[in-house]
């Protein structure tokens, strides 16, 4: 692999990584019916298959249903409780919250204690959070503490794992009971596939909304769920660390970066100030592009 230096830079969002062999697998993708049954088997099968992380209790979530990558998850989460409950996100999340967030009952806690405060005698509460967490690359410090007061205030969780296939170190025990779903994409692990929205969402019950009905009348996005099949059986969701570790850990001395547990993120001093997203002194930098292949 070339590594691009001079003419990248580093950004803000969340961005794959051009690799030349994800994009010829996409390429030489041959389009095949995959029903939803086969696509949520392969989905487990994928997210379990790892030496570097383990999620633990996804038995627990019966029910599986194609979405629109993780986002179209996070519209109907939050259409069916903010109704009757506050939505409740930790400084630093995926923003895309705060954009619907806008028009709802919304809020940002910035840890456990601001959280007790924030519930304590307010209405009911439902939680959104990435794993891992999404403006520190690996996983929040307060995650178990968090689902513990989420289960004993009866707050519903949407756990969010998109950056599950670009992750390592991450250690997932989904059985609180206060988790009730769980949402993947494949966006982030491989480029091209953020245009297609590959997603699943397990949840425990059924849900009886949006979602589950388009999957019921087998409405999918048929082409997402066969490119999502045939990426899965092809890339474990260790490969990005396995390709680009070495890579990785070079860009981010030379960028003056501390490591994550994301490869496509390091975490900036003072001179990456305008990187940060709410949590101080914590500036998230983004260095898929220092990464990618040069010829694509």
């Amino acid at each position: 692999m070339l590594i691009n230096i001079t003419m990248t830079k580093a950004v803000r969002g969340a961005r794959p990584i051009k690799n030349l062999a994800v994009k010829q697998h996409y390429d030489n993708h041959v389009y095949r019916n995959v029903s939803l049954d086969e696509y949520s088997e392969v989905w487990r099968n994928w997210l379990e298959y790892s030496d570097t992380k383990t999620i633990n209790g996804l038995d627990e979530f019966g029910i599986a249903d194609y979405t629109q990558g993780t986002s179209q998850t996070f519209d109907h989460f939050i259409l069916k409780h903010s109704v009757t409950r506050q939505i409740i996100c930790l400084t630093g999340d995926f923003q895309y919250h705060a954009c619907l967030g806008k028009h709802i009952n919304f809020t940002y806690v910035t840890n456990c204690d601001d959280l007790v405060n924030k519930i304590q005698g307010k209405g009911l509460h439902a939680l959104l959070i990435s794993m891992p967490f999404s403006d520190y690359g690996c996983m929040h410090p307060e995650f178990n503490d968090i689902l513990n007061i989420c289960a004993i205030n009866d707050i519903p969780v949407c756990v969010d794992l998109a950056y599950w296939g670009i992750s390592k170190n991450i250690h997932l025990d989904v059985t609180y009971p206060a988790i009730q779903e769980i949402t993947c994409s494949l966006s982030k692990p491989f480029y091209t596939l953020e245009n297609h929205r590959v997603g699943i969402r397990f949840t425990k019950s059924y849900a009886d909304d949006g979602i589950s009905m388009l999957n019921e009348v087998d409405m999918q996005n048929k082409y997402s769920m066969s490119l999502g099949v045939h990426f899965m059986k092809s890339f474990s969701p260790d490969w990005n660390w396995e390709t680009h570790q070495e890579n990785y850990e070079k860009i981010c001395e030379q960028k003056n970066l501390v490591y994550t547990d994301t490869v496509i993120f390091g975490l900036g001093g003072e001179e990456y100030k305008h990187f940060n997203r709410g949590i101080p002194d914590n500036n998230r930098v983004c260095v898929s592009e220092y990464l990618g292949d040069t010829d694509i």
